[in-house]
């Protein structure tokens, strides 16, 4: 009888989409807890998020709303803030038909979208009415309550 012998999996891409270095360090830890063999990317404002999803897929995003047109450099523009810069990325993997699973994490209660704010429960309902992408829930993030580590172990799972 011949065995079949399958090769252990490899540490799980993460990319992580946040500009705020303190959410992102809560993120990054909290994650690492639940996936300890991920290998993170971190992307801070839309123009890099949209170069490292040019380069791979990912095995998950975590994805905040509010973030930067681009990076600050010495000597460039400032960058705009972009309250729905979140949303800018979600349609390009609807655009690009990825199946990337995708968990959003914001500090505000509302999402504007399509001309219109939905609370954190209703957005994934009214996104995906317009496009489809794989996400797996939107997470209140709250540094005083820690509800948010316990919704996002149940999203990751």
């Amino acid at each position: 009888m011949t065995g079949s012998t399958s090769a252990a999996p490899g540490p799980r891409a993460v990319l992580l989409i946040e500009d705020d270095a303190f959410k992102q360090k809560e993120l990054e830890g909290a994650l690492l807890e639940m996936m300890p063999d991920a290998e993170f990317r971190v992307g801070r404002s839309v123009r890099q998020a949209l170069s490292f999803l040019a380069e791979r897929t990912y095995d998950l995003i975590v994805l905040d709303m509010a973030l930067p047109s681009h990076e600050v450099r010495p000597a460039a523009a400032q960058p705009m803030s972009q309250p729905s810069g979140g949303v800018e990325l979600l349609l390009e993997l609807s655009y690009e038909e990825r199946g990337d699973p995708v968990i959003i994490v914001t500090q505000h209660p509302e999402i504007e979208f399509d001309g219109r704010l939905y609370a954190l429960g209703q957005f994934a309902r009214a996104f995906g009415k317009k496009a489809s992408a794989n996400l797996r829930g939107v997470i209140y993030f709250n540094v005083l309550d820690g509800g948010w580590r316990a919704e996002l172990q149940r999203l990751v799972r």
